[in-house]
């Protein structure tokens, strides 16, 4: 059975590395319970233990591409390793000796009396080094398959393929080159062709018509446009668009589909349980924003959301009272307006932590395209084709382009991020969900995505 999930697809480097990852981690604990206690240990338990493990070694870049072997790698990769060692080990001593914390603290006795939590110690410190050895020599040998530079041919107009490498950027791992109709195309290397782009359908005659069926006769793939940037990039640029069916296609979700009846059920369960463990945190920041300038704890925005309604947003003060006297504008690089405690809850995305109550009064969901000032989507609505195709979802506090891209500071990164809301909205799903939620987690820990470009 094929695989279609483009986000899959692009990551099964990374998805052979969690296997291996978890094959190991499983194999070596159950093994070494075994050789010490003459049993197994429960199924669940170990699983919770690693599926922990492997999220965290995500959220870390353990898993990361590591091009060359030298020091500095070296180097970084052994603290990563150690991070994710401690860190399991400190949520195993807070589940397990939870209980023996006051005894511990009255009787000033440090001697670890359980054999079970000194072989976990010892066992997670052998699957650490085994787990570092692999995992890094497993990153340079995938990367030696998966990381060469991939050609693809573009069929089109040199205009089509001047704005197509324009919208592509600088990408490290692309390699394009452009054939047309009068092209002798018996002349290409296809052994090195990762595949074939045509720029349109609309002019496909006899001619082309034939290159495309010899292409596919070698084995090589042909995509349209906005299939490659789906499958590739994980985007779909509004600007390439021709007409409004090639974004509505494989929309299938009605208001009461079961996906939104789920998608609901996670958000009030998880917006529940994250009010109730950021509780004191709450408290921390109200206090720490107080005490800057004495202004306000909470400042509230009007939004468009959901099929166009006006909602109201609270987040979080980050910026100096008054910081809109002069009207609503980006925020930029180097924003003065943004107080010392607001660089630090920005960075940690903690400012946005009182928009659980919007999702849990059903204004907003955890997951979903960002709900923008109707002031500044007045003029967007104008000027980008396909942006109200975003409100066809509630708005969310994360969502696929925010864990892809920084803050948007203009209207040309208003549309690199609407190209990642239009692919969303296209491949909504439980398993896309979640991804968005640990890339989330992976995004607060690295401290930089909240600056804008």
């Amino acid at each position: 059975m094929k695989i279609h999930i483009p986000w899959i697809i692009s990551r099964r480097r990374l998805f052979f590395a969690l296997s291996v990852e978890f094959l190991i981690t499983n194999l070596i604990y159950k093994e070494s319970f075994f050789r010490e206690f003459r049993s197994y240990p429960n199924p669940l338990v170990t699983f919770s233990i690693f599926f922990f493990w492997i999220i965290l070694s995500y959220i870390s870049g353990r898993y990361m591409i590591c091009r060359r072997i030298n020091k500095k790698e070296i180097i970084k990769t052994i603290f990563k390793s150690l991070f994710v060692f401690i860190s399991c080990n400190i949520v195993y001593f807070l589940i397990n000796w939870s209980n023996k914390i006051l005894i511990v603290f009255l009787t000033k006795s440090y001697t670890l009396q359980n054999e079970q939590n000194i072989f976990f110690i010892k066992t997670t410190f052998l699957i650490t080094f085994i787990s570092c050895f692999i995992q890094y020599f497993l990153s340079i040998f995938t990367n030696k398959i998966y990381g060469n530079k991939k050609l693809w041919l573009f069929y089109g107009s040199v205009k089509g393929f001047k704005n197509f490498k324009t919208e592509i950027g600088f990408k490290n791992n692309f390699i394009f080159e452009r054939i047309g109709d009068g092209y002798d195309i018996k002349k290409l290397n296809l052994e090195e062709t990762e595949g074939v782009i045509l720029e349109h359908n609309k002019g496909i005659n006899k001619l082309n018509l034939d290159h495309i069926f010899y292409f596919k006769s070698k084995g090589i793939r042909v995509l349209n446009l906005l299939k490659w940037f789906e499958n590739e990039l994980q985007r779909i640029p509004p600007f390439f668009i021709v007409t409004k069916y090639q974004i509505i296609e494989k929309f299938n979700l009605s208001d009461d589909s079961y996906k939104i009846i789920i998608k609901r059920i996670g958000d009030l369960v998880v917006s529940i349980f994250l009010l109730f463990i950021t509780a004191p945190l709450f408290l921390l920041i109200s206090l720490l924003i107080f005490i800057e300038d004495r202004g306000p704890i909470f400042y509230s925005q009007k939004r468009t959301g959901f099929k166009g309604k006006i909602i109201r947003i609270y987040k979080f003060r980050s910026m100096i009272k008054d910081a809109e006297k002069f009207g609503p504008q980006w925020s930029s690089r180097e924003d003065n307006r943004i107080t010392k405690v607001g660089k630090v809850i920005r960075a940690l995305r903690v400012d946005e932590l009182p928009q659980l109550l919007s999702v849990i009064e059903g204004n907003m969901s955890l997951i979903g395209p960002r709900p923008e000032r109707p002031e500044i989507e007045k003029n967007l609505l104008k000027e980008i084709p396909f942006y109200e195709y975003r409100n066809i979802l509630k708005p969310g506090i994360s969502g696929w382009a925010q864990v892809n891209f920084n803050y948007a500071a203009s209207k040309e990164d208003t549309i690199k991020k609407l190209s990642y809301d239009i692919y969303y909205i296209n491949n909504i799903s439980f398993l896309l969900d979640l991804l968005i939620l640990i890339k989330t987690i992976k995004i607060i820990f690295n401290f930089k995505s909240h600056i804008p470009k």
